[in-house]
């Protein structure tokens, strides 16, 4: 006996379980610039003291080690 999948089973569910729902234009076009305003921030952001470190360790390490 198997429990059925609530997502594909819920009562006045209309949609095919290997289709994705479609999301208006839109409402896409707004999440996207949204998603790609907050990237761009991620990009243009300074990199932590603590990678730099850690960045120098390792390129240290790897000279040290290939001679």
């Amino acid at each position: 006996m198997t429990v059925p999948d609530k997502d594909r089973d819920t009562p006045g569910s209309v949609s095919e379980p290997d289709v994705p729902p479609e999301l208006d234009s839109k409402v896409q076009i707004a999440l996207g610039r949204a998603l790609q305003a907050h990237y761009n921030d991620l990009i243009s952001a300074p990199m932590p003291d603590r990678f730099l470190v850690l960045l120098a360790e390792l390129e240290a390490r790897e000279m040290r080690d290939n001679g």
